[in-house]
């Protein structure tokens, strides 16, 4: 996994670099410190899991420049969800954002995902390039938001998640029935609607990785 410099690793391998990585997350996304890094610190080779891209300055010392996130996906098994790509401000444009993702979709083939999904407001265009296509929204897991399960009961988890879905959706409609449709919402005028849509819309996309 090394270019040069640059290499990428997996968190639960290195957790010393889990602050650094909480960080740079939070120069993208504010988020309390505590937060970031207790969502971190589940990291782990049944996934979810963090891979960060590390660059070696001249003295040696290594810094996290990139980070990834893979974890499950509700509606394919053999799909993996990919999410908080983010590469340091300063390190842009340089084609690193490229490289990470190359390393972290070999990463989900070594563990056997075919199928890579991720979401989107504003970066379509970068994922095209390397091979997205738009797709119907799919569902990420973690985990440990349910337990530390073992990959042998990811059926179960994925029938119970499936169920409350359902349950869900059925009490949707029982309201839809019993209250009134709220108001549509003003228009947005002209100045500001394309604004609102880069900020406001979610694209979801997937690849085949083999």
């Amino acid at each position: 996994m090394k270019i040069d410099n640059i290499n990428v690793i997996l968190l639960h391998e290195h957790p010393k670099y889990l602050d650094a990585a909480a960080t740079l997350l939070n120069n993208q996304w504010k988020r309390s410190f505590s937060a970031r890094a207790h969502s971190l610190n589940r990291s782990c080779k049944d996934l979810p899991d963090s891979l960060l891209l590390l660059e070696e300055d001249p003295e040696g010392t290594k810094i996290v420049i990139g980070h990834s996130r893979l974890t499950r996906v509700l509606e394919d098994d053999n799909g993996c969800w990919i999410e908080s790509v983010v590469i340091a401000e300063n390190r842009r444009n340089k084609g690193y954002g490229k490289y990470l993702m190359t390393e972290t979709e070999e990463y989900a083939k070594k563990l056997n995902f075919s199928t890579a999904y991720l979401s989107t407001h504003d970066q379509q265009g970068f994922y095209e390039h390397l091979g997205y296509v738009y797709c119907e929204p799919v569902s990420s897991i973690s985990f440990h938001k349910i337990g530390l399960m073992k990959y042998s009961t990811f059926p179960v988890v994925k029938h119970n998640f499936e169920n409350i879905h359902q349950a869900n959706h059925e009490m949707q409609q029982k309201e839809t029935n019993i209250f009134p449709p709220p108001p549509p919402p003003p228009p947005i005028s002209r100045a500001h609607g394309t604004c609102m849509k880069s900020t406001l819309e979610k694209y979801w996309m997937k690849k085949t990785l083999y």
